[in-house]
């Protein structure tokens, strides 16, 4: 009997997961649930100018949350900090963070999205000759669109 060989193709989240666990685990986050959750944890508005940024664990006494903060914000969130140590413990279900320290400074810059690229006919009908080949669905239709704006960017420099 032949025994088809195994697939090693990995997820996004698990490849995401490899090339970040190590960033991650430096700063003591051992998931980045907390990173991820931090809008709902914190609310819109106070996530906007706030940023988990170091965990540290201190032993039975439960960790420090290093928070950086940008602005003014820094004063309303010292205010403030009973609620977030409860909503943070709420999201994890036990006493896992005793106290916040903040830390005042910016924000990384928030990633620019590149402007929509509109394909023209001719771009469009050549990126589908390039996935003729590949069966109908998602796959074929996003990578059609992706030479379709490669093909299109390249003549617009031209």
């Amino acid at each position: 009997m032949v025994t088809k060989p195994r697939s090693r193709s990995l997820s996004l989240n698990q490849l995401v997961n490899r090339i970040t666990a190590p960033v991650l685990k430096k700063r003591g986050f051992r998931d980045v649930q907390i990173i991820e959750n931090w809008s709902e944890i914190v609310g819109a508005q106070l996530a906007a100018l706030s940023l988990p940024e170091k965990l540290s664990h201190r032993g039975r006494d439960g960790a420090v949350l290093t928070v950086r903060v940008e602005g003014a914000m820094a004063l309303e969130l010292q205010h403030m900090v009973p609620q977030i140590l409860e909503r943070i413990n709420q999201f994890y279900g036990r006493d896992a963070i005793s106290r916040l320290q903040i830390i005042q400074g910016p924000l990384p810059m928030p990633v620019k999205r590149p402007k929509k690229i509109i394909i023209d006919e001719d771009n469009k009908l050549a990126a589908e000759t390039y996935v003729k080949d590949f069966p109908e669905g998602p796959l074929r239709s996003a990578l059609s669109r992706l030479g379709g704006q490669v093909l299109q960017r390249h003549r617009n420099k031209s």
